[in-house]
């Protein structure tokens, strides 16, 4: 497993990798010096070169850790080769104002400053996060949205220790869209969300069960790794679970007959609802917003997709359905999380 840590400069990737055990670490910066002494006093097309040297001569390793950068402010360094060495992309989020005053106290960073930081970093998750679905490869935001940033990264290390030993929602979709096409021999499937979509409660909320995980509004795989074990720990700590009824939203559940659900919801509340609407569930902690995406893409290969969402968890599955409803809330209003989305070609119920 490759795996490519990017970040802004001052993030804390040479912290992060310091700090690993288990796998090989190798710095990019070090190694472009190493190939080239004068690697920093070369033009753009020199050191664009040199990357693509570095990137072709690692194909050949395996099961190690880099860091790299997708663009210095409108600078875009990323390359093909890049993007085919690695198995995988963690990137490192650090909030805007964190950023900004380490760059300010480091001599090496301050010129970053020129740049609109926060336009910057979401530019770079916007951009690697859309090659990842086009060339099916893993791709997580790694957030810590107590601080803003990471003064403990013990979860840090365990995910990047997952990932290296086979966490991949990537792999995870594929063997659901295989699931799911073994069970259905329709042209038209449906694939819906639970929570909020399929039935009009939060299962979580339901057991009472709290998170800010997704405020960062990623929902990668990274906030669905954090989400499902916080919540197992909550739900094996608790004696008894309190019952509530459910309410189904009926124009979703309509479409139901060859219909399957992905949800981040709450286990032991989807799989009772699965035994009770006949319709099977997907469910775990590698339920992210891209492994929906993924479920979708690879079952259009031999179906159409009818999807219904709620959510920024449900975006990506909206825009590559072939028919897509987005499900507002009772107000008519559809969620913030979908703020400054386009959403062409998506119906709101």
């Amino acid at each position: 497993m490759r795996l490519g840590l990017y970040g802004l400069p001052a993030a804390g990737k040479t912290y992060i990798l310091d700090r690993i055990k288990g796998i090989k670490v190798l710095h990019g910066s070090d190694m472009l010096f190493d190939i080239n002494k004068d690697f920093y006093h070369m033009d753009e097309k020199g050191k664009k070169a040199v990357r693509k040297e570095l990137a072709n001569s690692l194909l050949k390793e395996n099961n190690f850790i880099m860091d790299g950068h997708y663009s210095f402010g409108d600078n875009v360094v990323f390359t093909k080769e890049d993007g085919k060495l690695y198995d995988a992309f963690l990137y490192l989020y650090i909030e805007p104002r964190v950023l900004k005053s380490r760059m300010e106290k480091s001599s090496k960073n301050i010129k970053c400053l020129k740049f609109d930081i926060e336009k910057w970093q979401n530019t770079e998750i916007e951009k690697l996060r859309e090659y990842c679905h086009e060339h099916n490869k893993d791709f997580y935001v790694i957030d810590n949205q107590d601080l803003g940033y990471f003064d403990d990264i013990y979860t840090v290390l365990k995910f990047i220790y997952a990932v290296s030993d086979g966490f991949s929602c990537v792999n995870f979709a594929k063997e659901a869209a295989n699931d799911i096409l073994s069970m259905s021999n329709f042209t038209d499937i449906t694939l819906t969300d639970g929570d909020r979509t399929l039935i009009k409660e939060d299962s979580s909320s339901l057991v009472g069960y709290k998170t800010n995980i997704f405020d960062g509004n990623f929902y990668t795989g990274f906030q669905s790794f954090v989400h499902h074990e916080n919540m197992m720990k909550y739900t094996n700590a608790s004696k008894k679970l309190p019952i509530s009824e459910i309410t189904y939203n009926d124009f979703v559940l309509k479409h139901m007959d060859n219909g399957f659900v992905l949800t981040s919801g709450q286990p032991d509340i989807w799989k009772n609802i699965s035994e009770k609407i006949k319709r099977p569930v997907f469910f775990g902690n590698q339920m992210s917003s891209d492994t929906k995406f993924f479920i979708t893409k690879f079952l259009q290969k031999n179906r159409n997709v009818r999807a219904f969402g709620d959510s920024m968890n449900d975006y990506f599955m909206l825009k590559r359905a072939d028919e897509a409803f987005l499900i507002a809330k009772p107000t008519g209003e559809i969620s913030s999380s979908l703020k400054n989305r386009n959403l062409e070609g998506i119906q709101i119920v």
